[in-house]
């Protein structure tokens, strides 16, 4: 093999390993802001997950953490194929991202097909989650709607009469999670609420909630675009480099 043939060969094989490191990288990213997605108790970010009804809001965190673990594999073994030049391994990877990155579009599209339908359930999925408020056996989603009142400054589904239909509010005539007021060191703040709008927060949270879901899908989803890109350009490159050991290297020559 000629000096310029072995120098392209060697630059193929640095170019697999720098694209999967980034990859790699991209994998470790994700897979930590799934993490912290699902973990996060001082903000709203695990709060929203708590939400009944029909849609698993939790499903994206938990995609993350599971899509950013298999892509940690996957780039090592790609970079492994690469510096022992292992044809196994290499295909194996190619086929494992090509894999994800149809899984990856075929999850895109259907967000954009269903999204009307999402918007539509996730107002129901409010409204039922405000119906086991500080109900016995379901502490965590009382919590998590005084967290979400309180951090979004809002109350109820669409506005605060909202509370008045729901089964905590026929047990409490005219009243209003304390989450709901303004100043919650006031202790008549949520009693007759209608009477004095001043000290409560009128406006309904879906508007809120659904602006915070759109965003993590939107950071989601610029994630998901940088690693589409360097999977594309990792597949290239590797695909090169297998054909390259497969057939001889004197293709450079």
């Amino acid at each position: 093999m000629s000096m310029a043939g072995d120098f392209g060969y060697k630059c193929l094989k640095l170019m697999v390993v720098f694209f999967n490191l980034l990859f790699w990288l991209a994998g470790c990213a994700l897979f930590g802001l799934g993490v912290w997605l699902l973990s996060n108790k001082g903000e709203v970010a695990g709060d929203y997950t708590k939400l009944a009804g029909s849609i698993n809001y939790k499903a994206a965190p938990i995609l993350c953490v599971v899509i950013g673990a298999v892509t940690v594999v996957v780039a090592f073994m790609a970079c492994c194929g690469a510096i022992k030049e292992n044809q196994c391994m290499l295909g194996s990877y190619f086929a494992f991202i090509l894999l994800i990155f149809a899984l990856e579009i075929t999850a895109i599209v259907l967000t954009y097909v269903y999204r009307e339908q999402i918007e539509k359930n996730l107002r129901g999925d409010i409204q039922e989650t405000l119906n086991e408020y500080k109900d016995l056996d379901h502490e965590s989603v009382t919590r998590a709607i005084d967290e979400i009142q309180a951090s979004f400054k809002c109350c109820g589904n669409y506005q605060y009469s909202d509370w008045f239909n729901t089964t905590w509010g026929r047990r409490n005539k005219e009243s209003i999670p304390k989450s709901c007021c303004k100043d919650p060191s006031d202790d008549t703040c949520n009693k007759h609420a209608s009477q004095d709008l001043t000290k409560i927060y009128t406006k309904g949270c879906y508007d809120f909630v659904r602006k915070y879901l759109l965003n993590n899908l939107h950071v989601i989803s610029g994630f998901g675009i940088w690693i589409a890109v360097i999977q594309i350009v990792g597949m290239i490159f590797a695909l090169c480099l297998c054909c390259q050991i497969r057939y001889g290297n004197d293709t450079y020559v």
